[in-house]
């Protein structure tokens, strides 16, 4: 049964996808498999959607039964032209996804049918309009590459398991929101193979969080905007989010953006189409904006996003044509030549409308460094072109764990004043990488909408104040952070250092007493064997209980459960590192737990050192039993003693000896039982025991008492010194 809320088939969806991608990647490296799947869900949604559109069309004047996807080539031809008019493309029934797929399994010549259709889709648009928008999108997708297989009949396996995997991922129907689903998958897909990536990826898409911050800020107050642009658009999902965040309809002349890698490029085009913006609504560039931007007779532009490539190398005053291009000219100084940053910077004022708003992404860098880039500051602060920066956390962004800023851009601000935000704390961390979730967003926008000032977050300081510090515009000069030192008591700080000098003091008095007293007593350091100490085996004193499946009521002795490690990973599928743990937490409501003073020891361990001592507890609350263990017989060893022996080197060595003398590594359950344990009478192992126990809260105490010393010793130290070196400015 199908998921049924859009949360579900979304999460349905996504597992479908991650599935698929692991499946069929096989000897393919996944940064390049990423062209097939997105390639081959590409061709799926424009036949779909081409299908939809003619449909529909048919059906509305009257053919009810009307299906596309069931014509023939020769019936299909006629439409030909007014389809490509409107959609950019056309397809022919026979060339449709659907009708390729249901023939995949048994063309043997698969590989050269999908090029035939590829390059069928893209002639279609040859000598139209829409021409440049189709040219190439299925360049990447190399049918015939030796990555699929090596012989012809395994990449025609490998491409018709990819077609029927994408063919039965549910996307729902075109007229029940579709375009959500293929729009959804795509964006899933870039995120994953971002991911994975590392920094290749993080160079060409921006994590959705980011996307939508940049353009809540560039629109609001707007309802709509005539068109929105991105100079280094990568796979476009900065400009797609102005489709959700205002609608598609409101971004009235469409979508700009430029893109310098080719395959990035065909990404971006790609994911225009996935989201039902249309060929006419849309134009995405190949090019380097920089050197020769795409866009020209397009600007300006109302709302400007970008998250354009970090400290990148362009060739700044090496080019003596760049100080006199009308973009970069105004400043008096070009970006240098090993960071391009400010350059795509001053790109984007220059093609700003007088009533728009520009939101980039950029280094920290830019926002200090002197030289060429301090001039370039200088101008935007004397022209009062900058009206809000942003200090975001770090490691948002995939391949990058640095924190970045947004510097925001406008020409027609109603003050003259900077508006310093530091969100650097304003994130959740998931996975392995920060998040802004929606409360941190909203935050960031409240602020930026009311400009207003908030401890710890966010002040509007006057451009002449910041002229004052070198045109510097980090963040951390202006937002003061929260001081969160310890306010100490030095008076209250002073006597708890006495209080504890005097406790230790007491402490090493009580343990030199058992000291002396242990010196002046003889008979309790008595051989085995004298004076009615025993040597007994194990197996005399104790009974051996291997360990099983382990249920609700499957106890043993005293309410101590017999788990073994595989069993937990068989069972709850934890692995032995977790069994502890897991056991301890998550199955907490069904065990039954040892008492503090039952003694356990397991017959198998994992070294040499550790054989016979798997788990041997003194004083603790809980205790989950694994493998082999051995309990003793109560009526003749005090269980404590048994704890402190097992500690001993004596017991060591026992162990030692009888794995060297065995020829084995572990100790073994039959070998356990006979080890040898010194069985005193009861009261004397109760007075050892008693002697030890108290030895033993003196040492904790002490323990204690030291590191609080010094941790007192520590406060002490930095309020004397920051006392001392506190100064009052006396010449005011």
């Amino acid at each position: 049964m199908a998921p049924t809320t859009k949360e579900a088939q979304r999460a349905e969806l996504h597992k479908t996808i991650w599935r698929m991608a692991n499946d069929l990647r096989g000897s393919v490296d996944g940064w390049d498999f990423k062209t097939y799947v997105l390639g081959i869900l590409f061709y799926r949604f424009i036949s779909e959607n081409l299908t939809a559109y003619i449909n529909e069309g048919e059906r509305s004047a009257g053919d009810a039964d009307f299906n596309y996807a069931t014509l023939t080539d020769k019936q299909a031809e006629p439409a030909r032209k007014e389809t490509v008019a409107e959609k950019g493309f056309y397809i022919l029934p026979s060339e449709l996804f659907a009708n390729v797929c249901k023939r995949a399994a048994s063309d043997p010549n698969l590989n050269e049918t999908l090029e035939r259709v590829f390059g069928n889709i893209e002639g279609s648009a040859v000598g139209t309009d829409s021409e440049d928008d189709l040219k190439g999108l299925f360049d990447d997708l190399d049918v015939n590459s030796g990555k699929l297989g090596n012989t012809v009949a395994r990449r025609n396996e490998k491409l018709a398991k990819l077609l029927n995997t994408v063919g039965n991922l549910n996307l729902g129907d075109f007229n029940d929101h579709a375009i959500d689903a293929f729009g959804d998958a795509y964006e899933y897909l870039m995120s994953m193979y971002a991911s994975s990536a590392g920094k290749s990826g993080g160079e060409f898409f921006t994590p959705q969080e980011i996307s939508e911050l940049l353009a809540r800020i560039t629109v609001a107050g707007k309802k709509s905007v005539n068109k929105v642009y991105d100079p280094a658009c990568g796979s476009g999902s900065l400009l797609l989010k102005f489709a959700k965040v205002l609608g598609k309809e409101k971004v009235r002349q469409g979508f700009f953006g430029q893109e310098v890698n080719l395959t990035t490029y065909n990404l971006a085009r790609i994911n225009m189409f996935l989201h039902d913006i249309n060929y006419q609504q849309f134009s995405i560039a190949h090019g380097d904006t920089l050197l020769d931007p795409a866009h020209w007779d397009d600007e300006p532009f109302e709302a400007i996003v970008s998250n354009p490539p970090y400290s990148t190398r362009w060739p700044g005053d090496s080019n003596p044509l760049l100080i006199n291009d009308p973009r970069f000219a105004p400043a008096g100084v070009l970006a240098p030549k090993s960071k391009a940053d400010l350059a795509f910077t001053m790109h984007m004022l220059s093609w700003l409308a007088v009533n728009g708003t520009a939101a980039i992404v950029e280094f920290p860098g830019v926002l200090y460094r002197s030289g060429a880039e301090q001039k370039i500051r200088k101008y935007l602060i004397d022209n009062n072109y900058v009206d809000t920066v942003i200090q975001l956390p770090p490691d948002l962004f995939f391949g990058v764990t640095i924190a970045t800023c947004i510097i925001v851009l406008k020409k027609s601000k109603k003050d003259n004043s900077v508006l310093f935000i530091d969100a650097s704390a304003e994130f959740k961390r998931v996975g392995n990488k920060n998040k802004l979730l929606p409360e941190h967003q909203q935050k960031i926008l409240d602020t930026f909408i009311t400009r207003v000032d908030a401890d710890h977050f966010a002040r509007l300081v006057r451009n002449n104040e910041i002229a004052a510090n070198s045109h510097n515009l980090a963040v951390s000069s202006y937002v003061e952070a929260e001081d969160t030192r310890e306010t100490v008591n030095i008076s209250a700080l002073n006597a708890q250092i006495t209080e504890l000098v005097a406790r230790q003091s007491e402490l090493r008095q009580q343990v030199d007493d058992i000291l002396a007293d242990l010196e002046s007593r003889d008979d309790l350091f008595s051989s085995p064997d004298t004076d009615g100490v025993k040597l007994a085996s194990m197996g005399d004193v104790g009974v051996f209980i291997r360990g099983r499946r382990f249920t609700k009521n499957d106890v043993v002795d005293e309410g101590i459960p017999s788990i073994h490690y595989g069993e937990i990973y068989t069972t709850y599928g934890v692995s032995a590192s977790e069994a502890v743990s897991h056991v301890r937490e998550s199955l907490r409501s069904q065990l039954r737990f040892a008492k503090p003073d039952d003694v356990v020891i397991a017959a198998v361990g994992e070294t040499v050192e550790d054989v016979g001592l798997g788990v041997a507890w003194l004083g603790e609350t809980e205790v989950a039993i694994h493998d082999d263990c051995f309990l003793y017989r109560s009526d003749v060893l005090v269980p404590k003693f048994v704890s402190y022996y097992l500690r001993t080197s004596s017991y060591t060595r026992e162990k030692a000896k009888y794995v060297a003398r065995a020829k084995v590594k572990r100790m073994s359950a039959k070998g356990l039982a006979k080890l040898l344990i010194p069985v005193p009478s009861i009261d004397r192992q109760r007075e050892i025991v008693s002697i030890l126990d108290n030895f033993h809260a003196l040492v904790n105490d002490l323990s204690v008492c030291l590191p609080a010393e010094l941790n007192a010793r520590r406060k002490q130290y930095e309020h004397y010194r920051d006392r001392l070196l506190s100064f009052e400015d006396s010449s005011t």
